[in-house]
């Protein structure tokens, strides 16, 4: 499913553009302000709903690019069931316990639909944890050639970052959320500024446009992969993730 970052990304067929032309091509009930309007609506890039029974091996993308990717069950457990929701589980590792354990990271291989590139997009994960410590997804590292982003969860106040050709821009959480219920997260790049939404509520802004993000490094679920433990951390989440959604445009 890799391509030149010169092409055409791959997009959802039944996007929420497409079926408002749909309804406007048969109806008179859309205009043709808001046809075009819906057009430019959220893109689906992959969606990862984790509910894999126990045991398995692949993480499948629901979304229209088939970014199906493997789970080392060493390192993870599928199949765990907590108030209503099958997830993946990551048992408790303190931060910087060595050696590295590359099995507790998901490597979803690179690919220009997961780079923010210069549009709105967002990342939507749905979590629990009770630590205060963990990067739980990401795509590029600290020193990354093409920037980075990512959602890490320092003092159990969970932070969303982008890093792009023009600046760093990032917000955190007020308050701390590793009471080990479930939060839904979304962590969302505009035009114009970085923005962090804890269960549908904006809880930090950080004002000012940040660039293209476009670099060559997998996408990761649970930590880091450029590290060891001595000279760079992992990060290794502890927790539960429910779901890890990525999206394009607003």
């Amino acid at each position: 499913m890799n391509r030149s970052r010169g092409t055409s990304r791959l997009r959802a067929t039944t996007t929420l553009g497409t079926m408002v032309l749909a309804l406007a091509a048969s109806t008179s009930i859309v205009t043709t302000a808001d046809a075009a309007m819906a057009a430019k609506a959220v893109e689906v890039e992959a969606s990862w709903e984790m509910n894999e029974p126990a045991g398995a091996t692949t993480m499948v993308d629901s979304g229209p690019n088939g970014f199906d990717t493997p789970v080392n069950q060493a390192g993870i457990d599928t199949g765990f069931s907590f108030d209503g929701a099958t997830a993946y589980s990551w048992p408790r590792r303190p931060p910087n316990l060595a050696p590295a354990s590359p099995e507790r990271v998901i490597q979803i291989p690179d690919n220009p639909n997961l780079d923010p590139m210069n549009d709105t997009f967002t990342i939507e994960i749905r979590y629990r944890t009770q630590e205060n410590f963990g990067n739980i997804a990401q795509k590029g590292q600290a020193t990354s050639s093409g920037g980075q982003w990512k959602i890490q969860n320092p003092q159990g106040r969970p932070s969303c970052l982008y890093k792009g050709s023009i600046a760093r821009g990032a917000t955190r959480a007020k308050v701390a959320l590793n009471d080990n219920a479930w939060h839904v997260l979304r962590c969302v790049k505009t035009p114009t500024a970085v923005e962090l939404w804890v269960d549908g509520i904006r809880v930090g802004r950080k004002a000012g446009a940040v660039g293209t993000i476009d670099n060559r490094i997998p996408m990761t679920i649970g930590g880091k992969i450029n590290c060891d433990q001595i000279r760079v951390t992992c990060d290794y989440f502890s927790g539960q993730i429910d779901y890890v959604r990525v999206h394009r445009g607003s």
